[in-house]
């Protein structure tokens, strides 16, 4: 798990954690070290095979929702927003004002307590079609509006005093998710409870449409406006004489998510005031606060959602930012009517604490952590050159002045490079000429300037100064030569090192060291054939690629190295190779043979210069092999009809242009006496390593047949693997 993973902000510090095909979903959980943590429950869901949903029998949650599913399952994703769309249903959480007790559909528990709630955890709902998108709403607003009537969105659990989607929030920006928030007051209302996902259901549920819009039943009258005609309006008159009321209130800003953080001096809050109906402004309604403060109308007039700012002052403070009264002069609907405050609610969702009496607990270094080239979970050996990454994280976000440093046992220093205003910062220290170390660590704290948002700088009493794992620094001279551990061979006609290769062919050399190695100059490879490969590329790894072009009247039964020419390849301490006992044989056989000027043998040639490799028998011996004793006629002449009824040695040359897919059938191979009752077929064709094959099956047995019938049987294919 990454060193950096940590629960989200709030009371509940989820997180998810996808290790491969399973999702493990966590409650509550917290960083304790580089290497430890803490949660108090998570639940897991294997991705590929399963839905999402906990199981009921055995009672098994499948993630840490109120309902017992994934939090992954429905989740508001930035990479798929980015893509333009989102196709699927939504994580719905409801206000817990609205959500009866009880679970239904696929929901297998429930924390929903309300005698006047108006629906169930485990209920779909989504905006009915045919529903105009409200002007107004940003991209991402409008993607969530498209997804929910199309797919609607689950109801999974209960928050205080809002409604609102789940979404990814280590992805989307804080100015995103602000807008968002502020979308979904226009959203949200539009709800409907879906035909065979409601509470009155008798506890069953439709899974969520996806082609054809969901059927919706009749709204709770709660999430429609108040009617603004007729005798419903309050007026036998018929006139609206309904007062507009609040509905709910939410805190949002830099440092605050889910309503929960706290905020300083100079910090603003942005208060969110959704009404039961449309509402107009006229002058610049307030709202007091319990810390003393007043936060000012910016915007909304005209929907049913208004925002106000407020800017922390010096002397306000509260454990708990609320509103203590409301100033609403000004508001009214589109009937005239002012707002009705009473029973308004005054406590923001989460817990948003303003203190400005001065912090004056330091920051402390909770863990310190190691990575770069060649480190694996803190562990490794690094060299003069290389580049060490040390992060360092506190108990809370700091900001940062100058350019602080890390003092270390290597007798080297690491330097800022970032991470102000977040809870971790990263140092780079590169490794010189005489570091040296048995085990990298910390020697000293240098963090002056580094300091809390109230300005308390670092206390590193106490602080960690041996990171996890074994990290060596070793620039002490390295008299050791690198030396060759194998060598391969690889190429157009070649597998696992095997083939015949000819004038105007390429051959791959590789050359594999015991460690990283430079390049200065050009080095070469004497071989056998008479012919030499040139180095191409690899300097800084431990493989090297030399490139063997085939020239006429190279010739070698098995192609090997006759001498390496390695001056100028040397290891990071500057030694060069050594070749005493180096490896000259790659694996498999690889023939270099001579140009003939025989006709067949031409076409040979222009054979193994396709994108096939030859078959099994020579083309030579194919123009001259008889049927064995009761084969038919024209399986025996099976290798001259492979190719669309061509026959080899006639002149007609074939290709399959750029590595195209191609039919496979394999053949029934009559030259090597197979025979029916193998009820298999011999394969004719092989393919380079672009390839893949999807079937090699072959149809049941067949009694004679020509070897042109295998060739047109569709039932083995070969296809383009996907990368």
């Amino acid at each position: 798990m990454p060193a950096a993973a940590n629960g989200a902000a709030g009371t509940d510090g989820e997180l998810i954690v996808i290790d491969g095909d399973v999702a493990y979903n966590f409650w509550q959980f917290k960083r304790t070290s580089a290497t430890t943590a803490s949660a108090a429950s998570f639940g897991a869901e294997n991705i590929v095979t399963g839905d999402g949903w906990g199981s009921k029998s055995p009672f098994l949650g499948a993630g840490i929702t109120a309902v017992g599913a994934s939090q992954l399952g429905g989740l508001l994703v930035k990479d798929e927003v980015n893509d333009g769309s989102i196709d699927h249903a939504l994580q719905l959480v409801v206000d817990s004002k609205l959500v009866q007790s009880g679970a239904i559909g696929q929901a297998i528990a429930s924390d929903g307590s309300s005698a006047s709630g108006i629906v169930k955890e485990g209920q779909l709902l989504a905006i009915p079609p045919g529903t105009p998108m409200p002007a107004g709403l940003s991209k991402l607003g409008q993607e969530v509006f498209t997804a929910l009537q199309k797919y609607g969105a689950y109801v999974v659990d209960v928050a205080g005093g809002t409604t609102n989607i789940r979404a990814q929030a280590n992805a989307f920006d804080d100015a995103t998710m602000t807008a968002l928030w502020h979308d979904m007051g226009n959203i949200t209302p539009l709800l409907q409870g879906v035909s065979g996902g409601s509470g009155s259901s008798g506890g069953t549920t439709t899974t969520p449409p996806t082609t054809t819009p969901p059927v919706v039943t009749d709204p709770p009258a709660t999430t429609n406006p108040p009617a603004t005609g007729g005798s419903s309006g309050g007026s036998s008159s018929g006139k609206d004489t309904t007062k507009p009321t609040v509905q709910w209130v939410a805190a949002d800003g830099p440092g605050v998510k889910n309503g929960t953080g706290t905020v300083h001096l100079g910090d603003t809050v942005y208060l969110t005031l959704k009404f039961s109906e449309v509402v107009t402004v006229s002058g610049t309604p307030t709202l007091s606060l319990d810390d003393k403060g007043t936060a000012s109308y910016v915007g909304g007039s005209g929907t049913d959602t208004l925002q106000f700012a407020y800017k922390v002052a010096a002397g306000q403070n509260t454990a708990d930012l609320e509103i203590s009264a409301y100033n609403l002069a000004g508001v009214k609907d589109k009937a005239g009517n002012a707002v009705n405050v009473s029973g308004a609610p005054h406590q923001p969702a989460g817990t948003l604490a303003v203190d400005t009496r001065g912090d004056t607990t330091a920051p402390k270094v909770q863990w310190i952590a190691v990575n770069g080239s060649g480190i694996t979970n803190g562990n490794g050996t690094v060299r003069a050159g290389d580049t060490v990454r040390l992060s360092v994280n506190f108990n809370e976000a700091v900001t940062v002045d100058g350019t602080p440093t890390l003092s270390l046992n290597s007798n080297g220093t690491a330097k800022y490079v970032s991470g102000a205003g977040t809870d971790t910062l990263q140092f780079d220290y590169k490794v010189q000429a005489g570091d040296k170390a048995s085990d990298l660590e910390v020697s000293g704290y240098n963090l002056a300037g580094v300091k809390d948002k109230a300005g308390n700088a670092v206390n590193v009493s106490g602080a960690p100064h041996q990171p996890a794992g074994t990290l060596a620094v070793d620039t002490r001279g390295d008299a050791t030569a690198p030396k060759v551990q194998w060598i391969a061979a690889n190429g157009s006609g070649i597998t696992n090192g095997n083939g015949t290769v000819r004038a105007g062919d390429t051959v791959r050399l590789s050359v594999n060291f015991n460690e990283a190695v430079t390049v200065d100059g050009t080095p070469t490879l004497s071989l056998n054939s008479n012919g030499t490969a040139k180095y191409v590329s690899g300097a800084g790894t431990t493989t090297l690629q030399f490139d063997y072009k085939v020239q006429a009247g190279d010739k070698a039964s098995d192609l090997e190295v006759s001498g390496y020419n390695l001056a100028g390849v040397k290891d990071k301490a500057g030694n060069a190779v050594n070749v005493s006992g180096a490896p000259h044989q790659p694996a498999g056989t690889l023939v270099v043979a001579a140009a003939s000027s025989s006709g067949s043998t031409r076409q040979a040639a222009r054979v193994a210069a396709t994108d096939l490799a030859a078959p099994a028998t020579t083309a030579e011996a194919a123009t001259t092999a008889t049927a064995a004793s009761g084969t038919d006629a024209s399986a025996a002449a099976s290798t001259g009809t492979w190719f669309g009824g061509n026959r080899h040695g006639s002149g007609s040359d074939f290709s399959f242009g750029n590595r195209r897919t191609v039919g496979y059938p394999g053949a029934q191979d009559g030259v090597a006496g197979a025979t029916s009752s193998q009820g298999s077929a011999m394969s004719r064709l092989a393919l380079l390593d672009q390839y893949a094959a999807s079937s090699f099956a072959t149809p049941a047995a067949i009694s004679g047949g020509a070897a042109q019938a295998w060739w047109n049987n569709p039932a083995q294919t070969l296809a383009k693997p996907n990368r």
